[in-house]
Order: C-alpha cells, then sequence, then structure tokens
C-alpha cells in the first residue's frame, strides 16, 4: 500500500482561533446556525468580486470535476466535496444543487474542514463572519478550489505522482501572486513532502503516459550516464530538497540519477525496455509487463481521516471509561499482529501455535 501525500490546506489563515480540543469553533456555530440558513439563497464566488481570483481556472476546473464525478468516489463526502466546487464556481452539479447537514469536525480531518470553508462561503450573507473570518474562509476557499481538489483527486494515481507532486509545488510557488502567505507556508511544508520526487520513486514517471517521450528520454539518459548503481550507495530514497528561489527550475530529469535503477531492482522490473525508444515501449511485451507492476499498488490519500473517522466511531460503541479504551486499544494491537490476514492458513497456524 501506497500512502499518497495529499494536498496542504493552509491552516494558518483559517479563522478556527485557539481550541483545546477536537472541534473548531467557527465551524461549531455554522453547525449549530444551519437549521436558521435558507439553502436556496447562495452565493457562488462568480457573483462576487471574487471572480476575479478564479476566472482563469474556471473552465478547466469545471471540466475536471465533472469527469471526477462520473467516477466512482468512494466517500460521500469526496463526492459533496467535487459539487460543492461546481457550485462555489457557479454551476450546477448532475445530480442539481442541494447542501448536505454540517457533519463531524476535527482537527486531523482536511476533508471536514474544506467542505465547511466552502458551505460558510456559499451562505457568508447569513452567517455573522467578522472581517477576518470572511476573508480567512475566502482565501482558503479559493485555495481549496484552485489547486486542492485537483491534486486530491489524483492522488491515487501512483504512476502520475512524481509529475502531479512538482506541477502541485511549481503552483504553490507561482500562487504568491494571489496570497503570499498561504504561498509561502504551503511551499514551506510541502517541501517536507515530496515522497515521489525522490530519486528511486521518480522513475514511476517513466510510466506516466503524460508525461512527454523526451522527457522520459532524458530521465533514462541522466539514469544510465553515471554507470550502475552499486551496494556502496545509501539505502533507500533520499528525499528532494527543494530550495525555494529554484522551484520553478526543477524538473523529473532532475530528480533522477543512477540510484534511480534501483526502482527496478526492488520490484523484479526487466528495465530492457529502457534501451529502447520511448515511443516504441508500448509495443513491447516488457513494458507492457513492467506497467502492470507499477500500477499494482493500492493507493490511499486519506489514512490518517479514515483512522480517526473509524475510532470516533468506535469508541462510544463499548465504553467511555479512558482506562478500558487504552486496554481495548492494546488488545487490538496485538490482535493484528497476531492474525495479519483474515486467511484461513493464518488462522490454523496460529492455532497450531497456542496448543
Amino acid at each position: 500500500m501506497i500512502v499518497m501525500t495529499s494536498a496542504i490546506l493552509p491552516q494558518h489563515v483559517l479563522p478556527v482561533g485557539p481550541t483545546s480540543g477536537p472541534d473548531v469553533q467557527i465551524f461549531k456555530r455554522f453547525q449549530k446556525h444551519w437549521e436558521y440558513i435558507d439553502r436556496t439563497d447562495f452565493r457562488p464566488a462568480v457573483t462576487t468580486d471574487d471572480n476575479d481570483l478564479i476566472a482563469d481556472i474556471k473552465d478547466d476546473t469545471t471540466d475536471f470535476v465533472m469527469k471526477h464525478l462520473d467516477c466512482f468516489q468512494p466517500r460521500d463526502d469526496y463526492r459533496e466535496l467535487l459539487e460543492l466546487v461546481i457550485i462555489f464556481l457557479g454551476g450546477s452539479p448532475p445530480r442539481g444543487v442541494h447542501f448536505r447537514i454540517p457533519g463531524a469536525i476535527h482537527h486531523a480531518r482536511w476533508m471536514a474542514k474544506a467542505l465547511y470553508a466552502l458551505k460558510i462561503y456559499l451562505f457568508r450573507e447569513q452567517f455573522k463572519l467578522t472581517a477576518h473570518e470572511n476573508k480567512g474562509i475566502r482565501d482558503v476557499c479559493v485555495f481549496i478550489v484552485r489547486l486542492n481538489v485537483r491534486v486530491w483527486f489524483t492522488a491515487p494515481d501512483a504512476v502520475s505522482a512524481p509529475c502531479h507532486d512538482l506541477w502541485f509545488l511549481q503552483s504553490l510557488k507561482m500562487y504568491e501572486d494571489i496570497n503570499p502567505a498561504i504561498s509561502k507556508a504551503a511551499v514551506s511544508k510541502f517541501s517536507g513532502h515530496l515522497w515521489y520526487l525522490s530519486e528511486e520513486l521518480v522513475a514511476l514517471a517513466l510510466f506516466d503516459p503524460a508525461v512527454a517521450n523526451d522527457t522520459k528520454r532524458a530521465m533514462v539518459e541522466a539514469m544510465l550516464e553515471e554507470g550502475s548503481a552499486s551496494d556502496s550507495l545509501p539505502k533507500g530514497p533520499k528525499r528532494i530538497k527543494a530550495a525555494k528561489k529554484s522551484i520553478q527550475e526543477m524538473s523529473l530529469v532532475g530528480c533522477v540519477n543512477r540510484n534511480t535503477k534501483i526502482f527496478f531492482t526492488n520490484l523484479d522490473i526487466a528495465a530492457e525496455f529502457l534501451q529502447a525508444e520511448p515511443e516504441t515501449w508500448d509495443s513491447r511485451d516488457d513494458f507492457k509487463a513492467a506497467s502492470s507492476i507499477v500500477h499494482s499498488p493500492k493507493v490511499v490519500n486519506d489514512l490518517a481521516e479514515r483512522g480517526v473517522a473509524l475510532i470516533e466511531e468506535y469508541n462510544p460503541l463499548l465504553t467511555n471509561d479512558e482506562e478500558q479504551k487504552q486496554y481495548l486499544l492494546q488488545v487490538v494491537q496485538d490482535h493484528r499482529k497476531r492474525f495479519p490476514d483474515a486467511k484461513k492458513a493464518t488462522l490454523l497456524q496460529t492455532s497450531e501455535i497456542n496448543k
């Protein structure tokens, strides 16, 4: 399983205020106020001066969102986010304009923050906000629509991750023209999460149809020109360090070195196709076999959110006693070690050991 780096929501500009618990106060206020809101009276960004902040990406983002609304979404809040983006841009989702009741809130769940921010923005004239809160909500919504929604819904595609990570990082840098504070904070945060621009995993880009053949050719040349990778080289992927001043000059080719070949060794992939021209790869059996391997890993981009949601739902079902909860977590942890899967062979093996 690969855990993808999700988009970074700019929490420092979100007017959440100080808190000692899991609730976000502005969201809690909005949740309580929801029953008084006329859901037919909302204001998309296109009807305000904020349209200038999204006009250049409106059509492309709408097409992107509509495409993903046609795809299977593993959770209802994924679809809700896509529909809210369409409404924010002034459009109407295929299922029509409707709004779900604001749900659970937790600091670890960026999806909840995105949903709340978009709803608060759309109904801002019916919900009392300070000038600081209004600006913070607007800034977050613009960031979500311009950048977050695209990288979030492309994250499950591991093969395109190097290309998307590079695009996102460079887009964050260019975001200085819209909001320097968000750009600076997000670039700093995301620069520490460039897993797929490592010297090994960047090889995934060789299987990405969106990457130009000229780029793939240059990547192969950079991989081979330094000779063979040796056992004396550092083990494991090295994280790429992005110098803020040179982000716009970064490239996939620049992330490649002789260690990149370790990717093929670790996955037991025949790499003879690298000797051929990239234009011919799709017709080669060895490339097809390699492509099948790199497309097989399961990808999750919200593992932490799922964990938080699961434990929140599970905790109150058995006990409210904190000490008993800790014992329960230890029992679950021990059970997972003893039974890593649900196969009969595992159960039989464990049974034999316990005899």
